[in-house]
């Protein structure tokens, strides 16, 4: 009986295989078809060959206990596993049986992808179906299905230069960030971007655009191998409960950290997080209202129109004191909210900071009821910043309500520059509204939002400079051939990205509403 069963449990694996394989085939037929040669020159790079992935042999019992049927329960255990293997477009092997044959795999540059297939009302099922017809199984994830981690420490420990391609939105990309961060792996992979999120702003200064457009996703993967590296600032958001003043050092501690998150765009406090959090509670409460990337703009655009939240943000600078690099800065009057931003854009494309001047008597924005000289100079001060997403420094502004954030949708409203900073420290004296990357949330009152530098990430970006692209991808290439070390790429790395920010940070118009490349 105990051989029939280990025969009965060999077959259902073949026939599992077998269907399996009918599916991939299905797949396959519905997939796009590659026609032209620089297309498969391309894919062949990017696709992981299916003799390079094997699985690890199991360890050999004791002699004394190698009976015949634990030798026959090994060797079919064995086949099956290899058979699902072979599959590689079925169900995967975990992690931990898998190996890389670095010989089968010499040549290539594999591309590991993350997919939030909930992302986009739909689209991000539609294009998991279609990568998985085009790629290795183990170069897509499903993160509905399982964390960035696995993957992640799997590829690091291959020895492989591969990049990773992150589709969803700004959220997504931040979890895969962190994931790549806590792991601290030798060689880290540049991390490019498919847009398929809500307001998609870390991808459009990337140049990656506002958001997939549909249709084949093989002419995306061709422009992350022609993509070159970019550093991105990333920053630690500490809030607190605020300790009451005089309280003497050597009694015990009583406040609280009340949450630690890390912040790659924007963070707000007041009127854009109202809007942001009235969305976020009317899509939890209602789910299936939101199924596009169009007609969440729409509720989005509701929620800054008919928000009870925002009256919580009137006269908002008799409710906060802002602090940058220690220094407490003045909060107009007629301001409704905070914004400290990484990246010169915000809320679906607004570039709220505005182009810097190159004349530093030029006057311009909006300057508060009480200002006078003090404020024209601190306005002449700010006027010639040009923002970075890798200077280790924030921009604050002030916004004076919903209706001027809509109107710098359409460029018609620029917020009033505040400060320029490398720390921000605010702390609430009432219940506001605050968000950091969209994600907001209801803060409580006599609390302490703390604003520090972290790190920084690698990062895929599009610009129009292709000569960028090409010496990073030298720059693989003798990584590769072990011409030079890890130090010394990371080192070239960031000269590249920092020349390449350069050569576009004379029009700031066209990194934040910088065209749709993924057509």
């Amino acid at each position: 009986p105990d051989v029939w069963s280990l025969f009965l449990t060999a077959a259902v694996a073949l026939m599992l295989a077998f269907l399996l394989s009918l599916g991939d085939w299905d797949r396959a037929q519905a997939a796009p078809t590659v026609t032209s040669r620089k297309e498969r020159r391309h894919l062949r790079l990017l696709v992981l060959p299916d003799a390079a992935v094997q699985v690890k042999k199991r360890p050999e019992p004791a002699v004394g206990s190698r009976d015949v049927g634990t030798r026959l329960r090994a060797s079919l255990e064995g086949a099956a596993t290899n058979i699902m293997a072979v599959v590689h477009r079925g169900a995967r092997p975990p992690w931990g049986q898998l190996q890389l044959d670095a010989a089968a795999a010499a040549g290539h540059r594999p591309l590991l992808v993350f997919v939030n297939s909930r992302s986009g009302g739909g689209q991000g099922a539609e294009l998991l179906r279609e990568l998985h017809s085009l790629l290795h199984r183990l170069q897509v994830v499903d993160l509905r299905e399982e964390g960035p981690t696995p993957a992640l420490r799997w590829w690091s420990q291959t020895g492989q230069r591969y990049r990773v391609l992150v589709c969803g939105g700004d959220g997504t990309v931040g979890w895969v960030l962190s994931c790549l961060e806590e792991l601290q792996p030798e060689y880290v992979p540049p991390v490019a971007i498919l847009p398929v999120g809500t307001g998609n702003d870390l991808a459009r200064v990337l140049g990656w655009g506002g958001g997939f457009g549909g249709g084949s996703v093989v002419p995306v993967l061709q422009k992350v191998s022609e993509a070159h590296a970019a550093y991105l600032d990333r920053w630690r958001v500490l809030c607190r409960d605020v300790l009451p003043t005089g309280r003497p050092a050597t009694l015990p501690t009583i406040g609280h950290e009340r949450k630690t998150l890390i912040m790659c765009n924007y963070l707000g406090v007041g009127v854009d997080a109202a809007v942001a959090l009235d969305f976020h509670q009317m899509r939890e409460r209602r789910p299936h209202l939101f199924m596009s990337r169009l007609v969440n703009k729409a509720w989005y655009l509701k929620s800054g129109t008919l928000n009870p939240l925002r009256n919580l943000c009137k006269h908002i600078a008799s409710k906060i004191t802002l602090e940058c690099d220690g220094e407490v800065v003045q909060v107009p009057s007629n301001v409704e909210g905070i914004v400290v931003l990484n990246i010169n854009s915000f809320g679906g494309g607004c570039d709220l900071w505005g182009e810097a001047s190159d004349n530093d008597g030029e006057s311009g924005g909006e300057l508060s009821d009480d200002g006078g000289e003090r404020d024209a100079d601190l306005w002449r001060s700010l006027s010639c910043v040009r923002p970075s997403m890798q200077d280790q420094r924030l921009e604050v502004v002030g916004v004076h309500g919903s209706f001027q954030l809509g109107a710098a949708q359409v460029g018609l409203y620029a917020a009033q520059r505040l400060a320029h900073a490398r720390q921000v420290r605010i702390t609430t004296r009432t219940s506001l509204p605050v968000q950091v990357d969209g994600e907001p949330w209801l803060f409580a009152k006599d609390g302490e939002i703390k604003v520090s530098y972290k790190g920084q990430a690698l990062m895929s970006a599009r610009r129009a400079a292709s000569a960028h692209a090409v010496a990073t991808d030298v720059i693989d290439w003798a990584l590769e051939q072990r011409h030079i070390s890890l130090d010394q790429r990371d080192v070239l790395m960031r000269e590249i990205s920092r020349r390449a920010q350069s050569g576009s940070a004379g029009d700031r118009r066209t990194a934040t509403g910088m065209p749709n490349l993924i057509k």
